[in-house]
């Protein structure tokens, strides 16, 4: 059994209008996103503008969460940073509030590093939290940090770290690969960042997913992963896959923090969800946006889809 499956929410951060952290409107989605039968939220990752953040926003941030009952033991929390001291700081805190884990990036500035550079850091963070039992995903998204997380990498960790290095959350696109990291390496949780990909790689032993679009598909996504095994069973499975195939591909054709806020603008009638941290540009009259209106019409499909399958 792995010991991290199933459906996770890359959480979107909302921001006041002086772009401080909004932690009302923050603390009232990741409550309506449990609410959708998530097996948790992974706060402060690629979606959550994670890298526009300091430590000291993040903490007072996930701590407002835990004030407001936001149970610790369903967050991932996404640490990496380009700063080893920051990584280690946000680590630590998460072992010490009891998150489920921590999402971690390598570092994201320098380019063409050495696998053993990337080992490195990875085992700095890991030795400095000094918890034998809390777990570590490491996040394979190359198109943003430049760095690939190799099978030389994984296994290398996996050797020295065998309880605490658990799985990857692989946001490459690449199914083979995917595919090919599940067959490879026994009982390690591979989780996709694709919820378009994530019935594929479930199928197939992937641990599940971790994604940006299931802040609009977690109804959607929940249900694929926790009945993919029931797939011939329900008569509509085909409609509801191919409803999260089309909601991802609206979410392509446009940089998708900016899209994934401009939606909730509209749909929640709260215009300050529509901020997004420099350098992100937010949409401008997102009520006249094709891709806005596009996403209202299919999320709208969502309920009645599922409804009907249950």
């Amino acid at each position: 059994m792995f010991k991290i499956s199933g459906a996770y929410c890359a959480v979107l951060t909302p921001l006041n209008n002086n772009l401080s952290i909004n932690n009302n409107l923050h603390l009232r989605h990741c409550q309506s996103l449990m609410q959708k039968d998530l097996d948790g939220l992974t706060i402060f990752g690629t979606n959550g503008e994670a890298s526009s953040f300091s430590i000291k926003q993040k903490i007072n941030s996930i701590e407002f969460l835990l004030e407001n009952r936001i149970d610790a033991s369903n967050l991932i929390i996404g640490s990496g940073s380009a700063s080893l001291e920051d990584a280690i700081e946000l680590t630590n805190f998460s072992v010490k509030i009891g998150a489920k884990a921590s999402l971690l990036i390598p570092p994201f500035y320098f380019k063409k590093v050495s696998d053993d550079g990337v080992i490195s850091y990875y085992r700095n963070v890991i030795e400095q939290t000094g918890d034998n039992n809390f777990k570590f995903l490491l996040y394979n998204i190359p198109q943003h940090s430049g760095v690939t997380i190799n099978f030389n990498i994984i296994e290398n960790l996996l050797k020295i770290y065998p309880n605490n290095v658990v799985g990857l959350k692989d946001s490459t696109g690449n199914m083979d690969n995917m595919l090919k990291t599940i067959k490879y390496f026994n009982e390690f949780a591979v989780l996709c960042g694709n919820g378009a990909m994530a019935l594929h790689t479930t199928k197939r032993g992937g641990a599940g997913a971790i994604t940006g679009d299931a802040n609009i598909t977690a109804k959607l996504l929940s249900f694929i992963i926790h009945n993919c095994k029931k797939e011939k069973e329900i008569d509509n499975f085909d409609a509801i896959q191919s409803l999260i195939e089309n909601i991802r591909n609206v979410l392509s054709s446009h940089e998708q923090i900016s899209l994934l806020k401009a939606y909730y603008s509209i749909a929640d009638n709260i215009e300050e969800w529509n901020n997004v941290m420099p350098p992100l540009k937010r949409i401008d009259n997102p009520s006249n946006n094709k891709q806005v209106i596009a996403l209202l019409d299919l999320v709208g499909q969502i309920d009645t889809l599922v409804t009907s399958s249950s």
